[in-house]
């Protein structure tokens, strides 16, 4: 089967678990552009991050009485925010799900 295969690929790789991703946590320090300061002396730059459905702002179409309305969801990052992050494999990308 394609998992079995997957997990004999990633142990033949060798590494620790938190060397393909983990779970961090940081604050924004700012939106334009989008810097998350993840220790005292890390910020994340806007090249590596990667914003998700919860922590921007997006238009949905809901129905109400038959009626459809469109309306704006307004969950953008702000600075100060903090965040939730899953750091991809090698910590070159960090996908922001959620606000902390």
């Amino acid at each position: 089967m394609a998992g079995e295969w997957l997990m004999q690929q990633i142990g033949a790789r060798g590494g620790n678990k938190s060397d393909y991703s983990d779970v961090i946590y940081g604050t924004v320090v700012s939106t334009s552009p989008l810097q998350v300061q993840v220790s005292n002396n890390m910020i994340l730059p806007s090249s590596l991050l990667t914003k998700g459905r919860a922590v921007s702002d997006y238009t949905t179409t809901i129905v109400i009485d038959d009626e459809k309305k469109t309306m704006t969801v307004k969950n953008g990052l702000q600075s100060g925010d903090h965040v939730a992050m899953i750091r991809g494999d090698g910590g070159q990308t960090f996908y922001i799900f959620d606000k902390l």
